[in-house]
């Protein structure tokens, strides 16, 4: 339930800052369009003819409008500063900040109006361009992703709207030299449109803000399944399963086999909660070294393990990769052994290069996702070959062209005939 509970929180939280996300490219699309507003405009003053300053009321009103913009302009500036702060701490918006926000927008194309109506005293600037702000501030409230949001912006804007029609014609002592072309009746009718604009503004936010949801869903789910998967096998397997479907790879790569020796009798003489603790305790570290050095682990066997290096994600360096994997497992069972953090451990390690398959073996109803392949035979006859030897690291001659041996030393034991191979391999032992 807990678990359920956490994937839910997290759900919500990716979707309020989705949220945020489109209220930043609401405001950062508003004070672009106000630019180009307020650029227009101040080429108008500049290079345009004169009637359409004075259709504005002379240079005073028109300097006012543009002041209008300016102020518009940094109230948006602000907003998105504050909207940056909401992203950096990942968290999204409230629907009070929405209904604010969309107040406030809607109303300045109202306060214009007004202001021009009173200071002209006429009804004519009812079908100037600032009447079609209200349309834009109505398409951008899509971007609230609310769907609420949206119808309020619809009714607000027909609303306030409809109270300057009706002050205009009105109230409004009206300059009889100057005549609106549209009638009362059909600027409640523009009214109306404004209502329907934001159902429909409300329509495509609904669907849009699903839409974000089942893909947070799915990124969610498929997150969450990673995990799970990355429990039973390697984060790099499961991805493979995911992304790739399991499909068949053919790669050079190095194969490593890992037994810890004298498990049995260890087993037969601890209950099954320590034989347990005593794998977690060796394989853990070792898991880790191998994930540190770009290796997967395909299975763990019980008393030991499966890795590849180079397959599925391809690496260039895999034989050394595997070595220095290799080294550094010695040197940690030895460690924990000498602190007394496990049992006195050893283990046989042997590795051999070659080209590999990796994709999923079984049938329709089961299947896993391994790696096949004479490498993986040859490194597996090379391991067992430590008990004879008396060794705990051996390499075929295929990894020691690969590797830089450093300080280490690497003596050859000649070529080895191995169970149910035709060819001999020649093997390295590693002090």
């Amino acid at each position: 339930m807990i678990r359920r509970k956490s994937f839910f929180s997290e759900a919500i939280s990716s979707l309020h800052v989705e949220e945020a996300k489109s209220e930043f490219q609401r405001s950062y699309l508003l004070i672009i369009f106000f630019s180009l507003i307020l650029l227009i405009a101040i080429v108008n003053f500049f290079l345009l003819r004169d009637s359409i300053i004075k259709a504005y009321g002379g240079t005073a009103a028109f300097l006012a409008l543009i002041g209008f913009v300016i102020t518009f302009l940094l109230y948006q500036v602000l907003v998105l500063q504050y909207l940056k702060a909401k992203l950096r701490l990942e968290s999204g918006t409230s629907s009070a900040y929405k209904f604010v926000q969309t107040m406030i927008e809607i109303s300045f194309p109202t306060i214009i109006l007004f202001y021009m109506m009173v200071r002209q005293e006429t009804v004519t600037f009812l079908d100037s361009p600032a009447a079609l702000i209200y349309f834009l501030f109505i398409i951008l409230s899509i971007l609230h992703l609310d769907f609420k949001v949206n119808i309020f912006a619809g009714v607000l804007a027909a609303s306030e709207y409809i109270l300057l029609v009706y002050f205009g014609f009105n109230y409004l002592d009206q300059d009889q030299t100057l005549v609106t072309s549209t009638p009362q009746d059909l600027h409640y009718i523009r009214a109306v449109v404004l209502v329907l604009t934001g159902a429909a503004a409300a329509f495509v936010s609904a669907e849009l803000k699903n839409r974000i949801r089942t893909t947070l869903d799915f990124k969610d789910k498929k997150n969450e399944l990673e995990l799970l998967f990355g429990q039973q096998v390697s984060r790099e397997v499961s991805r493979e399963l995911i992304e790739a479907k399991g499909a068949t790879k053919r790669r050079e790569a190095t194969v490593m086999f890992l037994d810890i020796r004298n498990f049995t009798g260890f087993a037969d003489s601890h209950t099954a909660d320590e034989v347990i603790d005593y794998q977690n305790k060796v394989l853990g570290p070792v898991i880790d070294i191998i994930n540190q050095h770009q290796g997967v682990v395909f299975q763990i066997l019980g008393d030991g393990l499966m890795a590849c290096f180079g397959s599925p994600g391809e690496n260039v360096l895999h034989a050394d990769m595997a070595f220095q994997a290799s080294l550094s497992i010695l040197r940690q069972v030895k460690d924990a052994s000498k602190k007394q953090m496990i049992p006195e451990t050893t283990v046989g390690i042997g590795l051999h290069s070659g080209l590999v398959v990796t994709g999923n073996i079984g049938n329709e109803s089961r299947k896993q996702f391994s790696i096949s392949g004479t490498p993986v035979i040859v490194a597996s006859r090379i391991e067992q070959l430590n008990k004879k030897y008396g060794t705990q690291l051996l390499i075929s001659g295929q990894v020691y062209q690969q590797i830089a041996k450093g300080r280490m030393e690497v003596t050859s034991l000649g070529e080895e005939p191995l169970k149910g191979m035709v060819t001999p391999v020649e093997v390295y032992k590693v002090i």
